[in-house]
């Protein structure tokens, strides 16, 4: 399995708070089948989460350090989860926030943020060449039907939804919101948004899409190999 959301690098944000609970994260995914794990550091204005590039890469190297000293078998990947604003594309030229890889990059919205504001956002960034993938689609307020998921994907956005929320942990309107969206194939990613430990949620979500749906439509969610590949 491919998990392209969390927030596993310590100091950096609200996520982890230390190396050792990372590795614990980590190590616990790895049992779960889990093969690749792309770390996400929130860039974020607002709430002051700009670490730089550099930054973030001298805690990674740290951080693969201990994880090869565990022996533990998994390949991981240093992103952003980027907070949209009027300045995401200039930071995306300045090279301040990163890819998940070559062109595809992880990007979240206020909850509040409105349809037109949002398919704004996509047309340009895929105007540039920049491919986004929207970050936890399901907690957004004013994106609730099923034609406006389709006009996004229509202008070259990916979607990706966190297993938290398929799980009910969300409540169960967002959980059939959800389910409505993998019978309409509209979902690319499900993720975990890990910030702290949950054991085998990664399972838990796999095995419920295979129950509900197939396992071709949980490989598809929980392996989409585009994300190792430039779009």
């Amino acid at each position: 399995m491919i998990d392209i959301h969390t927030h596993l690098l310590p100091f950096v944000d609200d996520g982890v708070k230390n190396y050792e609970e990372s590795v614990e994260i980590i190590s616990d995914m790895v049992s779960q089948g889990v093969k690749h794990i792309f770390l996400t550091p929130h860039y974020y204005r607002l709430r002051n989460f700009l670490s730089s590039y550099d930054d973030n890469l001298k805690i990674f190297q740290t951080l693969k350090e201990k994880i090869i000293q565990e022996n533990l078998d998994i390949s991981l990947h240093l992103a952003n989860e980027i907070k949209y604003s009027s300045d995401t594309l200039k930071d995306i030229e300045k090279e301040k926030v990163k890819p998940l890889n070559e062109n595809l990059y992880l990007i979240e919205f206020s909850v509040n943020e409105t349809m037109y504001e949002i398919s704004e956002a996509v047309y340009n960034m895929t105007a540039k060449n920049y491919q986004p993938i929207l970050a936890h689609i399901e907690r957004y307020n004013h994106l609730n039907q099923i034609e406006d998921i389709k006009g996004l994907k229509k202008i070259g956005a990916f979607i990706q939804v966190n297993i938290s929320s398929l799980l009910g942990h969300r409540g169960g309107r967002t959980k059939r919101w959800i389910k409505r969206l993998i019978k309409n194939d509209l979902i690319d990613f499900i993720a975990s948004d890990t910030h702290v430990f949950r054991k085998n949620l990664m399972v838990q979500g796999y095995q419920y899409v295979e129950n509900k749906f197939s396992k071709a439509v949980a490989e598809k969610l929980f392996n989409n190999q585009i994300i190792l590949h430039k779009v």
